[in-house]
């Protein structure tokens, strides 16, 4: 890890922490001097995070608003949701439950009137002649339910943020990290489409891509494709 050092409203650089340590046993750098350090919400005294409390220590002054603060963080901070206190990570349960809803819906919708269609084609096939009106019916209503099924989440993605399932257990979509709606481009084109056109040319993308969930902000690889993060509604 590498920190960032102040003194005296000038930055002195960026060291390596075992650079830090030792050279603040060694005198190099000083109890009052600041440093800061990715994932860090704030400047710090060197002693608070390497030594003694920092309690006795003077409070370091700051520049007044609109001048040069040598001890404003650095443009390299990286916020986190930790930092989006309006919002509340949606569980991984919750999104594998999801999912799954989501899957299932899909099989009752456009699966089961296929399924039904496929056995009467097998039931007719002994006999010759032509296709069952059953099976063309049923054939019809999967497809009608597919392009329905899909508009209506695409609807629901550019708008809320949301799938049927994910609307059903109150979770959605939001962009990182200001939590805005992610509207069609990041909800639909970018997390779900470009995202299942990579997982058709990559080998196991779709395994590594679950397997990101497991990061502290919980965001998977289509995530970050669609700049999104998970939240409860």
């Amino acid at each position: 890890m590498n920190y960032h050092i102040a003194r005296d409203g000038q930055q002195l650089g960026v060291f390596a922490e075992q650079e830090v340590q030792s050279g603040f046993a060694s005198g190099r750098f000083l109890a009052t001097d600041l440093c800061w350090s990715e994932g860090m919400a704030d400047w710090q005294p060197v002693s608070a995070r390497f030594g003694a409390p920092a309690a006795s220590l003077p409070t370091p002054t700051f520049t007044a608003p609109g001048a040069f603060n040598p001890y404003a963080a650095p443009q390299a901070n990286v916020v986190t949701p930790s930092m989006m206190p309006q919002f509340t990570l949606a569980s991984r349960g919750s999104r594998l439950g999801a999912a799954l809803l989501d899957g299932l819906v899909g099989m009752l919708v456009v699966g089961l009137p296929a399924i039904c269609g496929v056995a009467m084609l097998d039931s007719k096939a002994g006999g010759g002649g032509d296709v069952p009106v059953g099976s063309v019916i049923c054939f019809i209503l999967a497809g009608l339910g597919f392009l329905g099924l899909t508009i209506y989440n695409i609807v629901l993605l550019t708008k809320q943020g949301q799938t049927i399932a994910k609307k059903w257990l109150r979770i959605r979509i939001v962009t990182h990290p200001d939590g805005k709606n992610p509207g069609f481009v990041k909800a639909f084109l970018l997390r779900s489409f470009v995202n299942a056109i990579i997982g058709q040319v990559v080998p196991l993308y779709g395994l590594v891509d679950v397997c990101f969930i497991f990061r502290e902000d919980q965001r998977c690889l289509h995530d970050l494709i669609g700049e999104t993060i998970v939240v409860q509604d």
